[in-house]
């Protein structure tokens, strides 16, 4: 299989992230500044479990796309898919549920489960070898009636 390179995983990423950063700043999540503000003591506690909330509403977004359509828009954009790593079929959901607990796992890591790509043959980060799935590039996959006829990836 044709792996993607951690350039278009990381070109992914940043196209998602521009959307999650839209996401959560356009729909408000959690109480006001003013609500946040009337109760001080509990301001520490609230400020950290809605930047909690606002990190995963993302996440779960993310991998209900890999549910439905196996790829986010950020993959979409960069022609990669993510794939069943023993046999290159779409990913099955328990495999999309997975993935996403993994990549929530990913981020709480500070993103250390990203650095598995470098050493992993497979080039799979911690998310991919939780849910034995890989990302491969949906130009060059062989047999890819998508990649001949320049359609957009499923």
């Amino acid at each position: 299989m044709p792996y993607a390179t951690i350039s278009q995983r990381a070109r992914a990423l940043f196209i998602d992230s521009i959307w999650w950063t839209v996401i959560l700043l356009f729909i408000p999540l959690g109480p006001s500044t003013e609500d946040l503000l009337a109760r001080p003591d509990t301001l520490g506690v609230s400020v950290a479990l809605w930047l909690f909330v606002g990190q995963c509403v993302p996440i779960v977004i993310t991998g209900a796309m890999w549910m439905l359509w196996g790829t986010s828009p950020g993959k979409r954009a960069v022609r990669i898919r993510i794939v069943d790593a023993d046999t290159g079929k779409p990913m099955t959901r328990k495999q999309a549920v997975l993935r996403t607990l993994g990549y929530l796992l990913t981020f709480a890591l500070c993103g250390a489960g990203f650095l598995w790509v470098r050493f992993n043959r497979r080039a799979q980060a911690l998310h991919d070898r939780i849910a034995n799935t890989v990302v491969v590039d949906a130009t060059i996959a062989n047999g890819d009636p998508l990649a001949k006829s320049g359609a957009g990836v499923p």
